[in-house]
């Protein structure tokens, strides 16, 4: 054998322990495996191990059954995922994992702001229409006699004027992202304010302040307190 076989023997063996090494690292990294836990979840809502184990990486917090509701407002359970992120980190991983778990045909979404803890909760279902998301959690507001039906009729109605993604909501909020904006958003937030008074009066707190934010941000939460 020449030396220059026995050095790329050599390189090739240490090429092969490197990546054992690694290999063996994330066997033992809890965030590159599923627990027993986590198979239950994968075997119930029959996801795939690897959306599993994306997000709980993503995340790095382990994943949960996601609750969703019923339509007397009852929590259930849900086909989907649940992980908790801290508030820090919710739109980088919120994005990231909108965008991994695109071509699989999963959407991701915010569920839950947690102002005081600081933790959000970002849910996961399987499909490509945006408007299961709000199937899963039975956005409604019932409480100023605003159906479910008519929330999605709405956006839906507002999707022919304006381009936006739902990327969050539960059972009396839904948040949005506008990739296109409404041409008048004076008429906009007046039908804003008719269709969810509480998103002005407990929200922004006038017209005005709604419009602004929607032009910074880009955004719009509707609430039904």
């Amino acid at each position: 054998m020449t030396t220059e076989m026995k050095i790329n023997l050599d390189r090739s063996l240490r090429s092969v322990l490197v990546f054992t090494a690694v290999l063996l690292l994330a066997a033992g990294d809890p965030l590159c495996s599923l627990s027993a836990s986590e198979e239950r979840i994968a075997n119930q809502v029959g996801f795939e191990k690897d959306i599993l184990l994306l997000a709980k990486g993503e995340a790095r917090s382990p994943v949960h059954r996601l609750s969703g509701y019923d339509e007397d407002g009852y929590q259930i359970m849900a086909n989907g995922l649940m992980v908790s992120v801290p508030w820090s980190r919710s739109e980088q991983v919120l994005w990231s994992l909108r965008d991994k778990l695109k071509p699989w045909k999963y959407m991701a979404f915010i569920i839950e702001i947690n102002n005081t803890l600081k933790i959000d909760k970002i849910g996961i279902i399987k499909g490509t229409d945006q408007y299961d998301i709000l199937q899963v959690m039975h956005t409604n507001g019932d409480d100023d006699d605003v159906s479910h039906e008519e929330v999605i009729e709405k956006l839906k109605g507002w999707g022919k004027q304006c381009t936006f993604e739902i990327i969050g909501a539960e059972n009396d909020w839904v948040e949005i992202e506008f990739t296109v904006m409404p041409r008048d958003l004076k008429v906009f937030a007046d039908e804003i304010y008719d269709f969810s008074p509480d998103t002005v009066d407990e929200g922004t707190g006038s017209l005005s302040v709604l419009i602004k934010e929607i032009t910074t941000t880009k955004r719009l939460m509707l609430l039904w307190n």
